[in-house]
């Protein structure tokens, strides 16, 4: 995966993984800055990974990961082309 891509808003649709510091959590963005909430308190960062991809590979959309504050690098691409 391209970690010279990055964004401030993944489009609609996608799953993000991100982080309280304590624990993961995998997000749905809702196209407009927020997110849907899909799974939360996963200490494994490999578990909630893998749950975000699983996800996104189902609905065929991406999956992001936040990597600073609003900014967002790819973790898997799943759209069709």
């Amino acid at each position: 995966m391209d970690r010279d891509i990055v964004t401030t808003q993944p489009p609609e649709r996608d799953y993000v993984l991100g982080t309280t510091g304590f624990s993961w959590n995998v997000r749905r963005s809702n196209g407009t800055g927020g997110f849907f909430s899909v799974s939360e308190g996963n200490r494994d960062r490999r578990a909630a990974v893998v749950k975000a991809l699983a996800l996104g590979e189902a609905d065929r959309t991406d999956v992001w990961e936040t990597v600073g504050n609003g900014v967002f690098w790819p973790l898997g691409r799943f759209r069709p082309a």
